[in-house]
């Protein structure tokens, strides 16, 4: 299998401004979107985003909602459906979740929940969960992002539509459902589980999928947090300081892996080499447009609707409950940046040359790590091919899958004394041999 696909890069040092943009109205029909999303705060504001764009322009058709990472399914589909209530937009699908299963010989059953990584699938919804331990449970993690803060029923008007277990649309199916409609365009700004098992086991619907923007990864970016200032005392730590990744409940052990992308590996693999034109805007991009303390007193002066005021009450605990107290040079644009690339070049009509007016963009070689070298073994860490006659989807014993995958953001194989982690799940530049170069972006300002 080749490792090279077609792919855009931004790395972009523009600041998009605010939660709104003036909007440009095309002829013609709108240009249909599914956003899959894991419903962090930064999702809530991409999402609000989106929801402003004219609608002649851009039409939201479907949400989807990752489920193995900051959220869980019930609390993330009400808040989502109030947001969609508070925007008058309650026409908007909402899948997640879903009892199906990935039988041990790679078989997708219908309905597949996303419930956990493609790597631990199997025959139920609950199992082991050696990605998502990277995310926070207490303060500042899951359970307070699965409510926002308490905010979602303080604030938010709430609408007819609850989640119902027995009811609930699944991912699946409202992907199925919108993409065999007709054309549309991906946003990802979560794990990729729910789209790469639908790129699995449904590769005839591919032609109708005309671009895929993705959030997450680091090519050759430099985290700027957890850097001691110049004049620092000598009893100041460096932490995250010039990793590649952000993870940081973690980086002692990876220091390349990005939360979108470290969530499911696999599936981000699955994505990345699907034949689909794909625009990544990675930690290269979002690294260079932190919420800025200005930005943050600009915002709180300027919360004219009721929209804004929910964003900005959100933005004000998110930082009231950062991890550390660095949130003004750590906190960043990473999913309302995104989105803001992709619908200019959407507008701009010219995907293949990444046209927009945030960032620049180049051609690259990328991949996704997925497991460490060397290959080809048998620690007990790889499911895909641990214990199995056959390795799972048929994937080839010496290849890249087949290394040792990180079973925790404490495992042992991935600790270097006196060092950084040596675990490698990240995204990486490869150049290869008379193969054709990928489409990637270096930024320069605008």
């Amino acid at each position: 299998m080749s490792i090279q696909r077609y792919l855009h890069i931004c790395i972009g040092i523009v600041m998009m401004g605010t939660m709104g943009a003036d909007m440009y109205c095309v002829k013609g029909q709108p240009q249909r979107i599914l956003l899959d999303t894991d419903v962090d705060t930064d999702d809530l504001f991409a999402l609000l985003y989106l929801l402003k764009l004219n609608r002649s322009e851009f039409d939201l058709q479907a949400i989807t909602i990752n489920t193995n990472a900051w959220t869980d399914a019930g609390h993330a589909v009400n808040q989502v459906y109030d947001v969609l209530y508070m925007m008058g937009r309650d026409d908007i699908a909402v899948g997640v979740g879903g009892e199906g299963a990935i039988l041990e010989d790679g078989t997708i059953i219908q309905n597949v929940g996303g419930y956990l990584p493609i790597i631990e699938q199997g025959n139920g919804t609950a199992g082991y969960c050696r990605y998502r331990q990277a995310i926070p449970v207490g303060p500042g993690g899951r359970l307070d992002i699965d409510t926002n803060y308490g905010f979602r029923k303080s604030f938010l008007p709430q609408g007819r539509r609850k989640y119902s277990p027995l009811r609930q649309p699944t991912a699946q199916q409202v992907m199925i459902d919108k993409i065999s409609a007709g054309p549309i365009t991906v946003l990802i700004i979560g794990a990729h589980t729910n789209f790469a098992i639908f790129l699995m086991n449904n590769p005839h619907l591919k032609k109708n999928i005309e671009h895929i923007y993705v959030m997450g990864g680091g090519v050759r970016s430099k985290n700027p947090t957890g850097c001691c200032p110049r004049k620092a005392i000598s009893a100041c730590q460096t932490r995250q300081c010039g990793n590649r990744g952000n993870l940081f409940t973690a980086y002692t052990y990876n220091p390349y892996a990005e939360f979108n992308m470290f969530g499911d590996p696999f599936a981000a693999y699955q994505v990345i080499h699907s034949g689909i034109p794909v625009t990544l805007i990675p930690l290269d991009a979002t690294n260079t447009i932190p919420i800025t303390r200005e930005f943050f007193d600009a915002f709180e002066k300027n919360q004219h609707t009721y929209d804004a005021q929910y964003c900005f009450m959100s933005l004000k605990m998110a930082r009231d409950t950062w991890f550390d107290d660095q949130f003004y040079t750590s906190y960043f644009m990473w999913d309302s940046f995104t989105i803001g690339i992709a619908t200019s070049i959407m507008r701009n009509g010219k995907p293949q040359n990444g046209e927009n007016e945030f960032a620049e963009m180049e051609y690259m070689n990328i991949t996704v790590i997925t497991s460490n070298k060397p290959y080809q073994i048998s620690d007990g860490s790889n499911p895909f091919f641990d214990g199995l006659k056959v390795p799972k989807f048929n994937l080839k014993r010496n290849g890249v899958h087949s290394g040792h995958v990180q079973t925790g953001i404490r495992d042992p194989f991935c600790l270097v004394k006196n060092g950084k982690g040596r675990c490698k799940v990240s995204t990486c530049l490869l150049f290869v041999a008379n193969e054709k170069y990928v489409f990637s972006s270096f930024a320069s300002p605008r």
